[in-house]
């Protein structure tokens, strides 16, 4: 059966994991969409306008996925690449149709109301006007603690007022004010009625089904967002992807659960983005503490997917590529018996990709090497054996579909 994904739900997903930037600054983006859109509705904005800035907001650290940036912007501070990411962002939405609508609004949600472009269309410059203030809000909640959102309310009242006019349109700022004089707006910011929140919106017009051809942009565009992480990881994910799907040609696998496989290999490693920035660049062994860290990121993996409806069965198959046959895997402890072939094709891959790029501690490895280690992690049982017999079987044709990423 072909792939086919709720929009609205991979929206979501992807915006829990942009959420894991910040490691310990969880639901930036919702809260944003919280503010933003309680704004709009005072200004009047019609409902379809109001669920595209919902998106927008949801997106719009797109092009952020180093915790040292996040910290950077959550933190309220002008530095001189703040519009880098937003340029990120604008370039990863382009393939896709339906999140390109968000593009111009996301791309200019840190340009002061006084200078955005003459040629911005009124809605985009009200939109990204709106993610910028509510995005100011939020930096100085996270700079108060979200602890008693309330408490905090009027100091970040006075200050967000004395933006109106060069940095924040009056009209908005206005609103805004309106909007946050009932008590109920900062209450709803805690993080136990965020989630709700959201949940009771219906966005009609985002709830529409995509095939795979579509879905696989979202897919690209999240294994872009990870990769970025760090410029040792550059191009894994697809990487993984592109392996997965060549061994499962090998081994005779239809098209839908070849693409299926394709979609757990841009995606094994979404989890990742919780792991600070330098636990993935330290170029020596991670200490005990640091280890545990790491592992989290296949739990993320498996927590953030399995929520999608019709993904439930790839959030196994990319979420499972750390475990072993031998049981001693991990975060599940999955053994041989509960691993499905196509999640151990997905971990095959993720070992050769890995084995074959470089890391901070060590140099890529010629093929001679890898195939060597490949066959320790089979006699270990940690691999199966079998698959990784396809992979020496075609060396040179692993290889490159592993590192000549298209």
């Amino acid at each position: 059966m072909p792939l086919r994904i709720n929009l609205k739900s991979a929206v979501l997903a992807v915006s829990d994991a942009l959420d894991l930037v910040g490691v310990n600054d969880f639901q930036h983006g919702k809260r944003v969409a919280m503010i933003a859109r309680e704004t709009a509705a005072v200004m009047g904005l019609p409902a379809p306008r109001l669920d595209d800035l919902v998106f927008a907001c949801l997106l719009h650290d797109l092009g952020v996925s180093s915790t040292a940036e996040h910290r950077r912007l959550v933190s309220g501070a002008d530095y001189p690449d703040t519009g880098v990411h937003c340029e990120r962002a604008y370039q990863l939405l382009q393939p896709f149709a339906h999140l390109s609508l968000l593009a111009d609004a996301i791309r200019h949600h840190h340009t002061p109301w006084a200078e955005l472009p003459a040629d911005l269309g009124e809605a985009d410059a009200l939109a990204s006007n709106l993610i910028l203030l509510a995005d100011r809000v939020d930096a100085l909640l996270l700079r108060h603690g979200l602890d008693n959102p309330l408490f905090h309310s009027a100091a970040i009242r006075r200050e967000i007022a004395g933006l109106a006019g060069r940095t924040l349109q009056p009209e908005a700022v206005a609103a805004f004010l309106a909007a946050s004089a009932r008590e109920a707006f900062w209450i709803a910011l805690v993080p136990r009625h965020v989630q709700s929140y959201l949940a009771d919106l219906a966005l009609p017009q985002w709830g529409i089904d995509i095939e795979f051809p579509q879905f696989r942009h979202v897919a690209r565009l999240v294994s872009s967002i990870v990769d970025a992480k760090s410029h040792f990881t550059a191009a894994h994910s697809l990487g993984v992807a592109q392996l997965s799907r060549h061994l499962g040609e090998c081994m005779g696998f239809a098209p839908d659960d070849l693409s299926r496989m394709e979609i757990a290999g841009l995606m094994h490693d979404i989890g990742k983005l919780c792991v600070p920035d330098e636990i993935v660049d330290k170029p020596a062994r991670l200490t005990s503490a640091e280890f545990s860290v790491m592992e989290r990121h296949a739990f993320e993996t498996y927590e953030i997917l399995r929520h999608v409806p019709g993904l439930e069965t790839i959030a196994e198959w990319a979420a499972f590529h750390h475990e072993a046959l031998n049981g001693q895997g991990y975060p599940f402890r999955r053994s041989a018996g509960n691993l499905a072939v196509e999640a151990r094709i997905v971990a095959v891959a993720d070992v050769f990709q890995a084995l074959a790029q470089a890391r901070p501690y060590r140099g890529p490895q010629a093929l001679e090497e890898i195939s060597r280690t490949l066959d320790e992690f089979a006699g270990k049982g940690v691999l199966d054996p079998d698959i990784v017999a396809v992979a020496r079987d075609d060396l040179d044709g692993s290889w490159r579909a592993a590192t000549q990423v298209h």
